[in-house]
């Protein structure tokens, strides 16, 4: 193979590439034979048909699958004699595939944006703070009421008693908007608890104060794009933004209370305790986890965010482009698994590009910093790791790990994107493993 590489830009190369002509011979020659084996032609036995026959009936650029593979190994085999690292998706030039002939070496090019090269300093050692959470009485009081709701029965409320938050309400009601029938916006024996926040910002507020079997109307403004197809034009006033006020009729048809039960051992052991006791230890436990994770998180975020700043990182186009593809990618994928379709989401392409802009290129420059860290530090992503995205994949969403694999594995820039982000969280875990931390104690209030 001849490689000769020509620097286009600072981040961008040209990579020449020749193709020894013994090698396309023999790619040609066995894509034939082959293709003897499969094809059936009057007069000849099967997978006798003279080779220069064949070449007649079936020229050679047909073998698009044999010609695009040829490529991408000696493709491949450039970056490993440069010592490139791309970023992004390469620019294949094609053109020549109409002249690829046997007995003739193959000429292609290759524009691709390469990585920065970069040494990272002061990444060990990091002195950071480190909040120690402590679960109080009242924190845990409050998660072993929201274990005991399960058990608890639901009481009525006494005639003329006004609803309050935390009361559990059956309603039926109708929604208006500019006088006109609010799609979707009606419901028939619906279960609202006040102050569960699960309505409309607002909705729920205003239940509180009213008795059962009272009819009245709540006044709402609906969520930013709650019906994109129907979008109505409207001009704020100056200072103001647009907003939708819908009109509800309301009416509470049954008005209830969830009383609790004492917390026993029989309801410890249908949580997989045997006492009162080793109950509320293991939920003082998952809730200290739970905190001690969070923090984890918030530390990871600061220290990201450190090393981007404090580096001044240049990103290749290419790899900017890449990342918005996968974010809208994964937005898509939250927006279908809630079971909503895409069209009705009010989900706009180009303007998550403009509003995801700087996300992006931080994302970028992130990555690449955890990539030089990786390097300096002998890390690297094994099968084992793989499997397990896999694994963790598959469970999100509700696959078979073997599917998740094979289609992942059949996209070589998926495979790509998940082992850089397979690389990126273990370097993130060691480098939160040697942080220096002050430990700070704070209650979960604060």
């Amino acid at each position: 193979m001849d490689l000769v590489v020509e620097e286009l830009d600072q981040l961008k190369r040209k990579l020449e590439i020749t193709i020894p002509e013994e090698v396309v011979t023999q790619r040609i020659n066995s894509a034939y034979s082959e293709l003897n084996q499969q094809m059936r032609m009057p007069g000849f036995r099967p997978g006798k048909i003279p080779q220069n026959i064949l070449e007649k009936q079936v020229p050679v650029q047909s073998f698009t699958n044999m010609l695009q593979a040829l490529l991408q190994e000696y493709y491949e085999k450039a970056l490993r004699e440069s010592g490139l690292a791309p970023a992004g998706s390469p620019e294949i030039d094609h053109s020549k595939l109409q002249d690829v002939k046997k007995n003739t070496p193959l000429k292609f090019s290759v524009t691709l944006d390469v990585k920065p090269e970069i040494k990272i300093k002061g990444y060990k050692g990091l002195k950071l703070k480190k909040k120690e959470t402590q679960v109080g009485k009242e924190e845990l009081d409050r998660a072993i009421e929201r274990i005991l709701q399960q058990y608890g029965s639901f009481e009525h409320h006494e005639d003329g008693y006004e609803a309050q938050t935390g009361d559990y309400l059956t309603i039926d009601f109708e929604g208006q908007f500019e006088g006109q029938p609010l799609e979707n916006g009606n419901a028939t024996d619906l279960t609202v608890r006040i102050g569960e926040k699960k309505m409309i910002k607002g909705f729920e507020e205003q239940l509180v104060g009213h008795k059962l079997d009272e009819q009245f109307e709540v006044k709402a403004v609906l969520p930013a794009n709650w019906n994109n197809k129907l979008r109505r034009v409207s001009t704020p006033l100056p200072g103001q933004e647009a907003e939708d006020l819908a009109t509800f009729s309301v009416k509470i048809k049954e008005l209830k209370k969830l009383v609790l039960p004492e917390l026993t051992d029989a309801i410890a052991e249908k949580e997989g305790f045997e006492t009162v006791g080793q109950f509320s230890r293991g939920v003082k436990t998952k809730m200290q986890a739970m905190y001690e994770e969070k923090e984890e998180i918030r530390i990871k975020e600061g220290i990201f965010d450190k090393l981007v700043d404090e580096n001044s990182v240049e990103v290749p186009e290419s790899m900017v482009n890449n990342e918005f593809k996968f974010m809208i990618e994964g937005m898509k994928f939250q927006i279908e698994q809630s079971g909503m379709k895409l069209e009705d989401s009010g989900f706009d392409e180009e303007k998550a590009k403009e509003e995801w802009k700087d996300t992006a290129e931080k994302n970028c420059k992130g990555y690449i910093i955890l990539e030089s860290i990786a390097q300096q530090e002998n890390m690297h992503v094994s099968q084992l790791d793989l499997e397990e995205e896999f694994k963790s994949l598959a469970e999100q969403s509700k696959q078979k790990p073997e599917d998740v694999k094979n289609k992942m594995m059949a996209n070589p820039e998926v495979i790509k994107h998940t082992t850089s982000k397979i690389l990126g969280r273990k370097t993130m875990d060691f480098l939160y493993a040697n942080c220096e931390f002050e430990f700070v104690r704070e209650s979960p209030g604060e």
